[in-house]
């Protein structure tokens, strides 16, 4: 009954899932048309009056408004100016929940594009009814998910409730109908001898399956107790083995040779009582490894005349499969004849293969504790060093006789007092048992090198800690390979000056830096020229030269807290921040174009260039982030260049329009093959 109400209400569950799935899709994709045919009437005239930041701003409103997930416009009138098939602009939201400006060559938005649950698209027409771009709406499905989970988690709890009230009413019949028949047996159950055996029959009952169990029960006691009767025989047997051995498995007649093992000796070496039959002692003897049964018949000897209590041995016997299996052969003469000779020998075979392993582990562990080049510390639970290994000290300078018995933590973890480290370890080896991670390991004169660190908790059956391994290994190599990477990528291989990754990172710190202490930060876009006409006539040698020295002549000029970049080819980025307005800046961009332009000797030749400038100051109104700066910034050198060069010109939104069509490519691209005439 449980069983098909809960089918009932599942498939009741999937209809009102798919319906509200079906129904929520459906006003997804109605928000998106109305978007859409917003958006392709808005946006047209703005397109042919190539108002690019006009429709931008629709664009972005419309997207905040409805919350599209994204909203792309490809523009094919400025895409013709821009000499591309089509000027892409648009928004995409971000895994922080903002809106960013979508750039067709971010890898990361277009794999947000991707990751869009619907879109669609819509011409864009014009007055004259020519295509004049489209736009693209793509919507998430957060909110569809949002409200299924809602719908889910009701249908679970009805669900829920049923089963329960079907559970308690069936738990009322059972217990009417069943259990009041289990309490008497339980009853009869109680009523029994001091060998747990119920003194009585259990009754009979009409209710078939009670009935099957009770007779099940009788018969098995029945069964009992015909068995204890069988066993009172075999403890006499058992009796004198544990007398003899203290834990008995074998008899042996020592003047017939007649034997009698136990199962579980055969078992040992993976055979059965009756495939080793006829047994006798000749059993043992062709099972026994040659090496070892001379060995044991020494010590069985000795025995005999009374030089050792009893008899014991460790040897090799043959499994069935092949193999060697490791046994201690103890036993013990109970039974002497009158001159003294022995008549009754009972003992046992205990397999002991897993404690031969642990000894040949351990004996293998003690060759890596000593040959191991990483250093490793065997401290107690409590902290104190047991030993350590001899690449420990050549690592960290210390003895054996400085570290053993002292405190690990007074010696190795001297300076972390409170900031967090001892907890987070400890947390670690309580709660995984081990901990990784890389650590300065402080060595015997005061200096430290960096490693990288495992601590491991060893715990005995129960449980319990019993020491502490820690196992360390020399990375300073490995550290400087990894600052001679970051050297290489942020840094120009041939100026030395920062690259574009380094120069985003300083320029997006500027813009904060001068937002909080409300200073005026500059970014100035260079562009040299004539570089190219010297890079064609004296080669592309002599063009590095010409590079690296005017590189070393900005860093010269200008002042401790100013960053010069390279972005490629003879393209550079200045940042002047900490200024008090333009005026402050103008007396810097001289000074850069009197440097740039002063003749420079490359070997035998003189040659001279002189530089454009363009230069945007922050903070504007509205604000703008960093890479808005820098394309302020490129478009007013554009500008420079246009009005002939060697000159600094400031961006204003006057010009913003006509310069506007010049392409530009992010901070994080790479233009290092564009060369400025």
């Amino acid at each position: 009954m449980i069983a098909a109400i809960l089918l009932v209400f599942a498939f009741h569950a999937i209809y009102v899932y798919s319906s509200q799935r079906a129904e929520h899709i459906a006003e997804m994709r109605l928000d998106v048309s109305e978007s859409l045919e917003r958006l392709s009437k808005n946006i047209a005239p703005f397109i042919e009056a190539y108002s690019v930041n006009e429709y931008e701003k629709l664009v972005a409103t419309e997207t905040a408004l409805k919350q599209h997930f994204a909203v792309v416009v490809q523009d094919y009138e400025m895409g013709e100016v821009t000499n591309t098939p089509y000027y892409v602009s648009g928004q995409v939201l971000t895994e922080t929940g903002d809106y960013a400006p979508y750039r067709e060559q971010d890898p990361e938005l277009n794999q947000r594009l991707r990751q869009a649950f619907y879109t669609d698209t819509a011409s864009i027409l014009g007055s004259n009814g020519e295509p004049l771009g489209q736009v693209s709406i793509y919507t998430s499905d957060e909110a569809l998910i949002g409200k299924l989970n809602r719908v889910l988690l009701e249908e679970l709890l009805i669900i829920f409730v049923l089963a329960l009230t079907l559970s308690l009413l069936l738990i009322a019949v059972l217990r009417r109908y069943f259990l009041r028949s289990i309490m008497h047996i339980d009853s009869a159950i109680k009523n029994c001898d001091s060998g747990g055996i119920p003194l009585e029959r259990i009754p009979d009952f009409q209710y078939r399956e009670i009935a099957l169990l009770s007779n099940t029960i009788n018969t098995m006691l029945d069964s009992i107790r015909e068995s204890r009767a069988r066993r009172k025989i075999e403890r006499l047997r058992l009796y004198n083995t544990i007398t003899g051995t203290r834990t008995g498995t074998w008899e042996w007649n020592v003047s017939t040779g007649e034997t009698v093992f136990n199962e579980r000796w055969a078992e040992i070496v993976g055979y059965s009582l009756e495939e080793l039959e006829p047994i006798s002692i000749d059993t043992w003897m062709n099972l026994a490894h040659p090496d070892d049964l001379q060995r044991c018949d020494g010590l069985l000897n000795k025995h005999f005349r009374g030089e050792l209590p009893y008899y014991e041995c460790e040897a090799r016997m043959r499994h069935k499969d092949g193999h060697w299996v490791w046994v201690l052969d103890r036993g013990s003469v109970l039974s002497w004849s009158e001159d003294g000779q022995p008549l009754m020998m009972y003992g046992t075979h205990q397999d002991i293969s897993e404690r031969k392993e642990a000894e040949s582990r351990l004996a293998m562990a003690a060759g890596v504790f000593k040959y191991a080049r990483e250093g490793i510390i065997l401290t107690s639970a409590q902290g104190v060093i047991l030993d350590v290994n001899s690449a420990f000290t050549a690592l960290t300078g210390y003895t054996h006789g400085d570290v053993v018995n002292q405190n690990y933590r007074r010696l190795l973890v001297p300076d972390l007092r409170g900031d967090g480290f001892e907890g987070a370890v400890l947390n670690s080896l309580k709660e995984q048992g081990v901990w990784s991670g890389e650590y300065w390991v402080p060595c015997h004169d005061g200096s430290a090198f960096p490693s990288l660190m495992t601590i491991a908790a060893a715990r005995n059956n129960a449980g319990d800690i019993q020491h502490y391994v820690t196992l360390f290994a020399d990375i300073s190599h490995l550290k400087q390979n990894e600052d001679k990477l970051r050297l290489i990528a942020h840094y120009d291989s041939l100026t030395g000056l920062p690259n574009r990754v380094l120069l985003s990172e300083r320029l997006r710190h500027a813009v904060s830096m001068a937002r909080r202490h409300e200073d005026v930060l500059a970014v100035v876009f260079l562009d040299l020229d004539g570089f190219k006409l010297i890079n064609d006539t004296y080669g592309h040698a002599a063009g590095d030269e010409l590079l690296i020295a005017l590189a070393r002549r900005m860093q010269k000029t200008l002042r401790d807290c100013d960053t010069v970049a390279r972005l490629g080819g003879d393209e550079f980025v200045v940042l002047l921040p900490d200024l008090s307005g333009r005026r402050e800046c103008e007396p810097v961009l001289d000074r850069l174009l009197a440097t740039l332009s002063s003749p420079i000797s490359l070997g035998d030749q003189i040659v001279q260039v002189s530089a454009s400038l363009g230069v945007s100051l922050y903070p504007q109104n509205p604000d703008v982030d960093a890479d808005i700066l820098l394309r302020q910034a490129d478009m007013a050198m554009y500008q420079a260049k246009q009005r002939g060069k060697g000159q600094y010109r400031f961006f204003s939104e006057k010009n913003a329009k006509a310069i506007d069509r010049r392409p530009l490519q992010p901070l994080t691209g790479d233009r290092s093959g564009e060369i400025s005439g």
